[in-house]
């Protein structure tokens, strides 16, 4: 597009490039792009997948087999989702066996930020007590001086007794 502006100042004459078939070009060579990158990308990940599954077993055995826990648990309570679930990993395995490194680092590093915190956030099959201080706790209107004036008794209101129903089960919430 071009625009025009008799006032002859800076914005005399623009123009904008391309409009939206310079964007349906710049937009279809990224999507080639991108295929591509991803394509290398799945195959060096699939030569890498059986040395990256052996490293997660390396690295921290229990991210497999809590992987497998959960797989077999997905099976049970929903078994149309859990061999979904399988059927994906084994034909996306290269994926899989990344997920699993990623994981077993992930349990790594949490192990490893546990001892240098001296297990200060374990779970509760420690054994250790946590030190806690008890406090007082007072209903949130209340006074807190021992000495403090209770509040004025008011004089019972007398209520029809015709007005009431026998065997009512919402008497008991509003005190009659």
């Amino acid at each position: 597009m071009i625009f025009f502006n008799s006032g002859g100042g800076r914005f005399a004459t623009r123009f904008s490039g391309g409009g939206g078939f310079g964007c349906l070009i710049f937009g279809i060579l990224g999507l080639v792009a991108a295929y591509y990158i991803l394509k290398g990308f799945f195959i060096v990940l699939y030569w890498a997948a059986p040395a990256l599954f052996v490293l997660a077993l390396i690295i921290n055995w229990r991210a497999v087999t809590d992987t497998l826990k959960d797989w077999f648990k997905t099976l049970e309570s929903n078994p149309v989702s859990g061999l979904l679930t399988a059927a994906i990993a084994v034909l996306a395995f290269p994926v899989f066996a990344l997920y699993l490194f990623i994981k077993a680092l992930g349990y790594r590093k949490i192990e490893q930020m546990r001892r240098e915190s001296g297990g200060a956030f374990g779970g509760p099959d420690e054994g250790e007590f946590a030190e806690f201080e008890e406090l007082e706790s007072h209903p949130k209107g209340e006074d807190r001086d021992e000495d403090a004036l209770e509040p004025p008794e008011l004089p019972e209101q007398q209520k029809s007794s015709d007005a009431k129903k026998p065997g009512n089960p919402y008497d008991q919430f509003f005190g009659t």
